[in-house]
């Protein structure tokens, strides 16, 4: 019995801690690299173009880093409401980063704060390890669901 509850306490805890925030003075959670910088573009590669939920004001871009330093991958997910049919990876807000060590390890998650509790980009980011990607991907997909005025239950609110 004693186990048992000792053991929820530390999946609780690791649910918990890891979604510290992660502050960047330019838009982007610390250890993910800037890529508003044209040379630290250069560094990646576009390897796949999606949209969240088939949203084209959500575009998702997979970038593959050429060479050997980390991260190896990376997932953005921008905020593309901008009025324009067009978007930009200099100019248009990242709301959520998933970064991989490699093909298939995520290293770290960040979603942006603001957007995950009022739909709106913030620059300050909730920060999780591989064991919080499941909780941040959720609350990416609430955040989504509110920004464009659709409750779970699929009626616009």
């Amino acid at each position: 019995m004693a186990l048992r509850i000792l053991r929820n306490l530390l999946v609780a805890a690791a649910l918990l801690v890891p979604m510290a925030p992660a502050l960047a003075g330019d838009g982007h959670p610390t250890p993910v690299p800037n890529l508003t910088d044209p040379a630290v573009l250069d560094e990646f590669m576009p390897l796949a173009l999606s949209r969240l939920n088939e949203d084209p004001d959500f575009p998702m871009l997979l970038l593959g880093r050429l060479g050997q330093a980390s991260p190896q991958y990376l997932l953005v997910i921008y905020d593309a409401r901008n009025g324009k049919d067009t978007w930009s990876v200099r100019e248009d807000v990242a709301v959520f980063y998933v970064l991989f060590e490699d093909g298939k390890t995520v290293r770290q998650v960040f979603l942006d704060e603001g957007f995950a509790g009022k739909g709106e980009p913030s620059g300050s980011f909730l920060a999780a390890g591989p064991e919080g990607v499941d909780g941040l991907l959720a609350r990416l997909q609430e955040s989504h669901r509110r920004s464009r005025g659709v409750a779970r239950s699929g009626l616009r609110i």
